[in-house]
């Protein structure tokens, strides 16, 4: 491959290097390669310039140290260019995670682009059930470390800061996981993913939009609203775990 389709919507610098890293990748692995995808923010539309990460997923015929090597001197050279270091699996390995991890499972197969290689998700699927189980997981865990954080930063404006960048980030892919169950569109911008939430879960999604601005930089709080901010989005938080509860025990989850 040397060329990335129109459809991704990155800056012409950071495609150039991409594209580099692609041919590296490729020529360094040799026949080991078994596929190499770009996933997350960069293919979803969502991709910040000094903000946002490249990730990758390579699949590989076998794992070795050798392999591991050779990828962690392709990351000290690519680290810098915001790629972070690669998720390197094989195929049993991917078969696995859709079973044991379906919520990052998902997130991968609906937002990645193929670098090289095959598409090894065409032939795979996730279990509702799984799926359904690790979003109210994974969202009542999202509650209490909210609590916990804030505990351990002392009420601290840096600390709620980021408490709620890293709140927001592993929320979102728990709500398009809910989506995804409901068979609504899951697929689009974070912004556009939360605007539904009113007409799907009759939840409004307003706090978390403030916090989703906050965190690609469109908005600030004053230094005395921090603790407002965090105040609303706890309480947001609680209601929409109980909303996800109470749907879950109707069975429409």
């Amino acid at each position: 491959m040397t060329s990335l389709p129109p459809s991704l919507h990155l800056p012409e610098d950071v495609q150039a290097f991409l594209v580099r890293y692609v041919t590296q990748v490729k020529d360094d692995f040799g026949q080991d390669l078994g596929g190499l995808l770009l996933f997350g923010s960069a293919v979803r539309g969502d991709f910040i310039v000094g903000r946002s990460n490249l990730n990758i997923l390579v699949i590989v015929r076998s794992l070795s140290v050798d392999l591991l090597q050779r990828a962690g001197r392709l990351h000290q050279q690519w680290e810098k260019h915001q790629i972070v270091a690669p998720l390197l699996m094989t195929e049993g390995d991917l078969v696995k995670s859709g079973r044991l991890f379906p919520l990052e499972f998902l997130q991968m197969s609906q937002h990645h682009l193929v670098l090289a290689g095959q598409d090894p998700f065409l032939t795979l699927s996730i279990d509702p059930t799984c799926l359904a189980w690790q979003c109210e997981h994974e969202l009542m865990a999202n509650v209490l470390r909210v609590r916990q954080r804030f505990i351990e930063g002392g009420g601290r404006i840096e600390a709620i800061q980021a408490l709620l960048m890293l709140s927001i980030t592993a929320v979102l892919p728990c709500i398009r996981g809910l989506f995804h169950l409901l068979q609504d569109p899951s697929k689009g911008k974070d912004s556009e993913i939360l605007e539904h939430l009113q007409s799907t879960f009759q939840f409004d999604p307003t706090t978390f939009l403030e916090v989703l601005h906050i965190k690609r930089g469109l908005s600030s709080p004053g230094s005395l609203e921090w603790t407002k901010v965090y105040d609303r989005y706890l309480q947001s938080l609680r209601q929409f775990m109980d909303r996800v509860q109470t749907m879950r025990q109707e069975g429409r989850l």
